[in-house]
């Protein structure tokens, strides 16, 4: 057990952005635009990847773009022996969206991890290549479906591409899911199987959707917007256009788990805990790398599972029991989504390719990949992290189970005011499993996450209670 003194404890200071960090660069340089955009045209090629639009025809439908997303998948295996690619069926049952059921094909692929004791652990990246119109039943119909979600789709497949040429310490399993506009069929049914079958410990997951089409700010903010035109201040009126749209992707994240039974959400409101659920704790993990690597788009991190009347893959993974978020453009122009396609003087208006932006989708690629390659890479999260309190005390003992990989060389105490969201200071305790700092307990939020000898850190535990 290590003591801490006071001024010890203050001169950790802010967490620290300028530290000796490993850097996601040998990956992050090959991620490419021009494929990711060539990758959407495909897609988009295909007309509708409607669920139920059937195999009849090679060119065109759910299946022969199934089947193209394989192929492009096995020709980078061809090249990357570490990448194993595979297409998974489920039958689903009738319901309103497929009323006489269906079949459900995800393509998946797999680069497994490069450390014993560390491969069986898997991240996720996701997104789905199913689309549709503006009726959802509607199986021969336009649906291009380029942004909603040959976008996420594109960043799956290079994502794959670019981890089977330097392969991480963790597994990574890259899921193109189909049957999401009819209800998250794919997603569902590959998150219940993992769960039930366990292959590896599923310790987060990425999915993408709609993430190639930063459109502007919300129009119309001028006074007659405003009731009665009481236009608010210069100050609130940014506040409320908010950040370039090209500088920003949102990262959904749910709070409190879908699968929290009476005695989970017991533990929750003692703790004060609604904000730290491992999918937010993914959340921020997420948010630190992007300001570690400077890259030119950041993560704004939302506290809410999604958007009001939408919902994606994520949730999926979320009802499994799993660590997930959602990548999204900042503002979505509605009236380019699950629409069909209309002729319009200056070209094609719908959901198709011509909006997409090949700079901004390549930059939310390396967001998901410098936070993969940092967590991949880091140890395990440490193990039921906690908070001793067994007496009245007003510092704070912590305990821990280490990590079980071999080049652990330490861990780090994180804390944060309880109104914060981000985790602000840390402080470098060495290779212990127990601390003893002078920190108010009841005044902060309190978690711990291991680093290697490398330098890569991992995603934040965040520290129950406990009398011993």
């Amino acid at each position: 057990m290590i003591i801490l003194s006071l001024a010890a404890a203050l001169s950790a200071g802010s967490i620290g952005l300028d530290d000796p960090a490993p850097r996601a660069s040998p990956w992050l340089g090959e991620v490419s635009k021009d494929r990711l955009i060539a990758d959407v045209r495909a897609l988009e090629g295909f007309g509708t990847r409607h669920l139920l639009s059937g195999n009849a025809d090679p060119t065109r439908g759910i299946d022969a773009a199934g089947e193209w997303i394989k192929r492009s998948l096995d020709a980078a295996a061809r090249a990357n022996p570490p990448l194993e690619t595979r297409i998974e069926s489920f039958e689903v049952p009738p319901g309103v969206r497929v009323p006489g059921g269906a079949t459900v094909r995800n393509v998946v692929a797999v680069v497994p991890g490069t450390m014993k004791e560390a491969a069986r652990r898997a991240y996720y990246v996701v997104g789905h290549y199913d689309s549709r119109n503006a009726d959802v039943l509607d199986a021969t119909g336009p649906a291009p479906g380029a942004n909603d979600d040959a976008s996420g789709t594109a960043v799956v497949m290079e994502l794959a591409r670019i981890i089977a040429l330097r392969p991480l310490e963790s597994t990574v399993v890259f899921l193109c899911t189909s049957g999401e506009e009819q209800g998250l069929l794919g997603a569902a049914a590959h998150a219940q199987n993992i769960a039930s079958t366990a292959p590896y410990a599923v310790m987060g997951v990425f999915n993408n959707d709609i993430v190639g089409d930063p459109s502007p700010a919300p129009r119309a903010l001028d006074a007659a917007s405003w009731p009665g035109g009481r236009v608010p201040s210069n100050e609130a009126m940014q506040a409320a256009q908010g950040p370039d749209p090209r500088r920003v992707v949102r990262v959904f994240s749910e709070g409190v788990p879908r699968r929290a039974g009476a005695a989970d959400l017991a533990t929750l409101r003692s703790l004060a805990a609604e904000s730290d659920s491992p999918s937010r704790q993914l959340a921020r993990f997420i948010a630190f790398v992007a300001a570690r690597e400077g890259l030119a788009v950041a993560p704004a991190l939302v506290f809410r599972q999604d958007r009001f009347l939408r919902g994606g893959d994520h949730a999926a993974f979320n009802d499994a029991g799993f660590p997930a978020v959602r990548f999204t453009t900042l503002h979505e122009e509605y009236s380019r989504q699950h629409v069909g396609v209309e002729r319009r003087q200056d070209g094609e208006y719908g959901d198709v390719s011509r909006f997409i932006d090949a700079v901004y989708l390549a930059e939310v690629a390396r967001v998901n990949l410098a936070a993969l390659v940092h967590a991949a890479n880091a140890p395990r999260p440490p193990l039921k992290v906690r908070i001793i309190t067994a007496s009245l005390d007003a510092a704070t003992q912590l305990a821990w189970s280490p990590s079980p990989e071999p080049d652990v060389a330490g861990y780090e105490v994180v804390w944060r005011e309880t109104t914060d969201w981000q985790w602000r200071h840390a402080l470098d305790v060495g290779d212990v499993a127990s601390a003893r700092l002078p920190l108010n307990k009841d005044n902060v939020f309190i978690g711990v996450r291991a680093y290697d000898r490398d330098g890569y850190r991992s995603p934040v535990a965040f520290a129950a209670a406990a009398k011993e």
